[in-house]
């Protein structure tokens, strides 16, 4: 059951990636409100009120000029995307691997569910294969995400230099 290593990994970087896409958009809801875009009909405490328009004296000074930087340099991927492109990485592969093990027999649709699992000595088993092939392919999947990412990245910085020296 080597595939529960993959999927771990995948569950945890998905929510990485969700505290990213909220941390985002507070970000996005303050520079709005910066830049004096919030206003209409909000809820506080469960009464309907109104929000004045805000503008930038109502934020302390420090704060009137940052702003949501997508990738630091303008041209790249963010952080939350190749997230997204590493669990997708890791859930699509695992998905294969659940229906190989489901085709192989490892799985089955009664309790206990693996075979593995169903003496001491097949757990025992079945815990040294997740920790020798499931982290090797953990590790292996996340190797080349990093590597397609690098690739990725460099062909992004070579597009957009082209650009910026055609303009």
């Amino acid at each position: 059951m080597c595939v529960a290593v993959p999927i771990v990994e995948g569950i945890l970087v998905k929510t990485a990636e969700w505290i990213l896409v909220q941390k985002e958009r507070k970000e996005e809801a303050r520079i709005k409100a910066i830049k004096g875009e919030v206003g209409g009909k909000i809820l506080i405490n469960g009464e309907k009120s109104y929000s004045f328009e805000l503008k930038n004296e109502n934020f302390p000074e420090g704060e009137k000029d940052s702003s949501l930087k997508h990738s630091g340099r303008g041209v790249g991927l963010s952080l939350r995307k190749k997230l997204h492109l590493l669990s997708n990485f890791l859930f699509s592969g695992s998905i294969l691997l659940v229906f190989e093990h489901f085709w192989h027999g490892e799985i089955v649709p009664f309790f206990p569910f693996l075979t593995g699992a169903r003496s001491p000595e097949d757990t025992y088993t079945m815990l040294k294969e997740m920790s020798t092939v499931g982290v090797s392919m953990a590790l292996l999947i996340t190797g080349i995400w990093a590597i397609y990412c690098f690739v990725l990245e460099r062909k992004l910085q070579k597009e957009g230099e082209g650009n910026a020296s055609i303009a």
